[in-house]
Order: C-alpha cells, then structure tokens, then sequence
C-alpha cells in the first residue's frame, strides 16, 4: 500500500482530525445537553467492543477450521 504524500497526506490528515473533533463534540453534547452519563457512554462502548472482539474470533475460528479442513483433504 503506497503512502500519501504531500498536499494529499495533509488534507487526509485533516480529514481525521476534523472528524475526531466533531465526534469528541457530538459526545460533549450529549453528555451536557441531553444529561447522557459518561459511564453509560463507556458502557455501550465496552459491549459494542466486546461484540465486535466476538465477531472478529467468530470469524478467525472459521477461517482456522476452513483451512484444516482443506489441509486434511489433500
């Protein structure tokens, strides 16, 4: 994968920055507008995290268990 350089690298590093601030404002918001609580926040986090850990062992699993079942039929 080539790297971008250049007057490319910077926009897409702006990009990414901008984006990380609105979603650092988006959670200011909702934690002092709309009285969301901080641990709750990091609750949804930790279960949308562990589904996702889930998920991606899931898959792994099966792509381990494909590939011994194609070792074992040559």
């Amino acid at each position: 994968m080539k790297k971008a350089v250049g007057k490319k690298a910077i926009r897409q590093r702006s990009a990414w920055l901008a984006s990380m601030f609105g979603c650092a404002a988006f959670l200011l918001m909702a934690v002092k507008l709309y009285n969301v609580s901080v641990s709750s926040l990091l609750n949804n986090l930790l279960i949308a995290l562990l589904v996702l850990g889930i998920i991606i062992a899931s898959a792994a699993s099966l792509v381990w268990l494909k590939s011994r079942l194609r070792k074992w039929r040559k």
